[in-house]
């Protein structure tokens, strides 16, 4: 398949490589406010194995446009005859410095690249930007220009007058901010600048559309397998080496720490994160697994876990269901008369019994409490969904809770009744992929 490219280029620190990151994935492309931090033209593709959707260069801001285009302009060329006037102008004027940055970003316009123009909606247009579009469009290739947002400010109106005046399309687009959805809305716009890559480009947003679910699909399987990897833990030690409980316990619960650790990794990898820095705000991942904290936040509460533990006992006895019917009788008794129930079978807030085995070892684990399951889940699930719906140009991700509430009973029941399986090893396959399935619809 034949792919797109595309120039991204405009004045200095308007955002062109935040918008090369974003939109390629790619969370190693060098972003500063400083100026001059882009000096040479990169190229970078976002690619799946062998399959390129599309290449994506990025280059250095405009420096001299107001001269260039005094050198252009020489002779009053005609429409027809401005891009050999741009062509002339790289083989005779690019062998030194004084034009480097200008000859860096029309290289790959004049190779056949389509232009992102990028400038900064949040201050107001001046007449100095006009130079640099007039320069753009004596190299007669397809167009649109993006408005990026770097401040608080908006002056999309005069810049929108201004724009249109020079580019087919134009989009506002904020690469800090931008989700999965605000992408391929900006693709979908790029699919208008012109016919010869119309069928490339959509066929580039079905490529990326299949390869986000496919890191969902992967997410939700490497989340099910760590959940379950948690519950059914174990560590077995020669009754000769035990030293004490709490030295046991502790070593315990770093074990599981670790199998959490390594998921968040996972994730990022899954994702293409690779050097962003994870700013934490109102610490709720900051918390320790095993925390008060924790368990309030990504926790099921006490009377929810009580009632999912009676209704999970009660389905396997072969009584009345009530979560089917979404009825309510006698859920006050029902929820007393579990407590002993919970407390004794699901240890709620307990960590679990050191067993002494008969052959000179000691065990601990599985884990004992029931609400375990649905803390390491939740905060499982909130990273995902943190890095999901995060830009790959977002050097500083600021990560708040949100937890879903809002599960009915049923469906906290079917997890709690897994969580049950995983602890005893008597899930199947089949079971595994049961809760991969309600994971990924959560993702979802």
């Amino acid at each position: 398949m034949s792919y797109p490219k595309f120039a991204v280029v405009g004045h200095p620190n308007k955002g062109k490589s935040s918008i090369v990151s974003t939109l390629t994935l790619d969370d190693t492309i060098a972003i500063s406010n400083k100026p001059g931090t882009t000096t040479k033209s990169r190229s970078f593709k976002l690619k799946k194995g062998d399959k390129t959707f599309y290449e994506l260069i990025d280059t250095p801001g405009f420096q001299r446009p107001r001269k260039l285009l005094k050198i252009l302009k020489e002779g009053n060329p005609s429409a027809s005859e401005r891009p050999k006037k741009v062509q002339e102008f790289l083989d005779n004027y690019c062998g030194g410095d004084e034009f480097r940055d200008e000859c860096e970003l029309l290289r790959p316009i004049m190779s056949g690249s389509g232009i992102i123009y990028v400038v900064d909606a949040s201050k107001p247009y001046s007449k100095e930007f006009e130079d640099e579009m007039e320069i753009l469009r004596f190299c007669g290739k397809p167009s649109m220009s993006i408005l990026n947002y770097i401040g608080s400010e908006d002056y999309t109106k005069e810049w929108d007058e201004v724009l249109g005046q020079y580019f087919r399309i134009i989009k506002p687009f904020n690469p800090l901010k931008a989700t999965f959805s605000d992408h391929i809305d900006l693709l979908e716009a790029l699919t208008h600048i012109s016919p010869m890559w119309r069928d490339d480009l959509k066929k580039a947003i079905e490529l990326l559309k299949e390869y986000h679910n496919e890191q969902k699909i992967k997410i939700a399987k490497l989340i099910a397998n760590a959940t379950k990897e948690a519950l059914s833990f174990k560590i077995t030690k020669s009754a000769n080496f035990f030293s004490s409980e709490e030295r046991l316990k502790e070593e315990f619960k770093a074990k599981l720490e670790q199998i959490e650790k390594r998921l968040f990794n996972n994730i990022k990898d899954t994702l293409n994160f690779k050097n962003s820095a994870f700013k934490i705000e109102d610490e709720p991942l900051e918390y320790n697994l095993f925390s008060k904290e924790s368990q309030e936040i990504f926790g099921l509460s006490r009377e929810k876990l009580v009632l999912i533990s009676t209704l999970t006992s009660a389905t396997a006895g072969g009584l009345i269901d009530l979560a089917v019917g979404g009825h309510s009788f006698f859920l006050g008794t029902i929820i007393g008369g579990a407590l002993g129930f919970v407390g004794a079978n699901y240890g709620y807030g307990e960590l679990s019994k050191i067993k002494f085995l008969s052959n000179k070892k000691i065990e601990i684990g599985p884990i004992e409490d029931a609400n375990f399951g649905f803390i390491f889940l939740n905060r499982a699930i909130n990273f995902a969904r943190l890095l999901l719906n995060t830009s790959h140009a977002n050097r500083e991700i600021k990560y708040k809770a949100s937890i879903n509430d809002n599960l009915s009973i049923r469906k906290l029941k079917k997890f709690a009744t897994l969580h049950n399986k995983f602890k005893d090893g008597k899930d199947t396959q089949k079971d595994l992929q049961n809760y991969q399935d309600m994971i990924l619809e959560l993702l979802n």
